[in-house]
């Protein structure tokens, strides 16, 4: 990397021109370039840039500042934030109290992340089991309410523990299939 020296600004940062081709890196060519003739066609060949970089060479004084106006930056941003975070947290609480519903509702179970697996011969009510919100997941029927009939077993599952912000439920993150295979 070859680096012209251009200024020192008056906070002593060095300025410096890099016209080393990013591609090739100065060489112009490559043999890895060999069946489209080898040249580097970032530079044409040259091994320069077009445009240069600008690298900066920061005083350790300056660089100190230059953090320390970030950090203060990124610690005005952080309280508006909470501060948002705390005018608006019934919103933010029911925006999140819907998602969580609709997840579990995408899972066939209520609001409450209560549902029962229903198992056995559930075709002859799979319409009611529909009409009741059920969802045909991971080969059987998950429906919010308790259905029963002849040959149908049901058994009591809670998602509430299982569904977190950010993330879906699969069987995998926890024993539900262990539980209902029983």
């Amino acid at each position: 990397m070859e680096l012209i020296y251009i200024r020192t600004d008056k906070n002593g940062t060095k300025y410096y021109h890099d016209w080393t081709c990013p591609r090739c890196g100065g060489a112009g060519q490559a043999d890895k370039w060999a069946h489209t003739g080898r040249i580097c066609y970032a530079c044409g060949g040259t091994g320069k840039r077009s445009v240069a970089k600008v690298v900066k060479e920061y005083t350790p004084e300056h660089w100190e500042k230059l953090q320390a106006r970030a950090n203060a930056k990124a610690a005005k941003k952080a309280a508006e934030a909470a501060k948002y975070a705390e005018e608006h947290a019934e919103e933010i609480a029911e925006q999140n109290r819907q998602i969580i519903i609709r997840r579990y509702s995408d899972k066939g179970c209520g609001e409450n992340g209560i549902g029962y697996v229903l198992t056995g011969n559930t075709y002859p009510v799979k319409d009611q089991i529909k009409k009741n919100g059920g969802k045909w997941i991971y080969g059987r029927w998950i429906c919010p309410v308790e259905i029963s009939g002849d040959g149908i077993s049901s058994r009591k599952i809670d998602l509430t523990g299982h569904i977190g912000s950010g993330s879906e439920i699969w069987l995998d993150d926890f024993d539900l299939y262990d539980e209902i295979t029983k």
